[in-house]
C-alpha cells in the first residue's frame, strides 16, 4: 500500500511531511489495511542511505553483528546501523549525535536520498508532533555541518 501523506508542516522554512504506512493484516477472517508506522520527512542532502533501526525484542536479547559496529557499546546493543557508505555512517552518526538518539530508544532514524527521516510505531499521535518536530530539529542540529556541503 501506498504510504499517506497526513500533514505538511514546517520546521522554520523546511517543510516536513508526515505520513503514515499501512500495511493488509488479518483481523479475524479478512483482511484489512493497517497502520503500522508513521513518519517525518524533513529535506537534506542526497547523501547515502543510513538506517538507524532500535533492537527490540529478541533481537536486543540475541543480537547480531549485522550493520556497522560504532565505539559506543551501548548505542551498539541498542540500534542497528544499515548503510550503503560506512565512512559517512561514521561521520553522521557522532558521538553527540550517538547519545541523543539514545534518549529515545522507541524512535528509529534514516538519512540519506534527500531526506532525514524519524519513525514511530504506530499510528501518528497528534498531540506528539510537536515534540517529533522539535526531536527532528535536535537531531537535524546535532549533524556536522560540513556534511551539508557532501557530494
Amino acid at each position: 500500500m501506498p504510504n499517506k501523506l497526513i500533514k505538511t508542516t514546517f520546521l522554520g522554512d523546511q517543510p516536513v511531511e508526515i505520513y503514515e504506512r499501512s500495511q493488509m493484516m488479518w483481523l479475524g477472517s479478512f483482511m484489512a489495511p493497517v497502520v503500522v508506522e508513521c513518519y517525518y520527512k524533513l529535506p537534506a542532502p542526497n547523501w547515502p542511505k543510513v538506517q538507524i533501526q532500535a533492537r527490540r525484542g529478541l533481537s536486543r536479547i540475541f543480537r547480531s553483528r549485522k550493520g556497522i559496529q560504532l565505539d559506543d557499546e551501548q548505542f551498539n546493543a541498542s540500534f542497528r546501523v544499515r548503510t550503503q557508505d560506512e565512512e559517512f555512517a561514521i561521520m553522521l552518526l557522532n558521538p553527540e549525535l550517538q547519545r541523543f538518539i539514545l534518549d529515545k530508544p522507541s524512535v528509529d532514524w534514516s538519512a540519506g536520498e534527500g531526506a532525514i527521516k524519524l519513525w514511530y510505531r504506530g499510528k501518528l499521535r497528534k498531540k506528539r508532533i510537536d515534540r517529533s518536530l522539535d526531536r527532528l530539529s535536535k537531531f537535524q542540529s546535532l549533524i556536522t555541518p560540513e556534511l551539508f556541503d557532501w557530494e
